[in-house]
């Protein structure tokens, strides 16, 4: 009786089909690494995008770590800081004309003041 083998047995010596799969694997290798670096280059443009709004304080909350704040058009925001050392940093106060930069989070896409600067009353 004749021994069986398998095709992939066949297949496992033959120089023709490692080329193959080297190739593949080359490939695999590749796309892989194109994805990683694209998702790389998306949360590095999505960490340093900032929009940056011009206007007043309305209120601070520091237990909540909150800021509200009015723009010139006249909408309202209430929002989180980054760090409860930018209200300290600045000496911000209800009524204060500011330009505040808010960034958005990646870990959980919520927008977070960065960074508070206090502008004259006539920027």
């Amino acid at each position: 009786m004749a021994e069986f083998e398998s095709p992939t047995c066949v297949h496992k010596h033959n120089p023709i089909v490692i080329a193959q799969r080297c190739t593949m694997m080359k490939t695999r290798l590749a796309i892989a690494t194109m994805c990683l670096l694209c998702t790389i280059g998306a949360t590095v443009l999505i960490s340093e995008a900032a929009t940056i709004f011009a206007g007043a304080i309305v209120g601070i909350d520091q237990v909540q770590r909150t800021i509200t704040f009015q723009t010139r058009e006249g909408r309202t925001w209430t929002i989180p800081v980054a760090d409860s050392n930018i209200l300290t940093q600045q000496q911000v106060a209800k009524g204060d004309r500011v330009m505040i930069e808010v960034e958005l989070s990646e870990s959980d896409l919520s927008q977070r003041i960065t960074k508070i600067t206090k502008t004259r009353e006539g920027q």
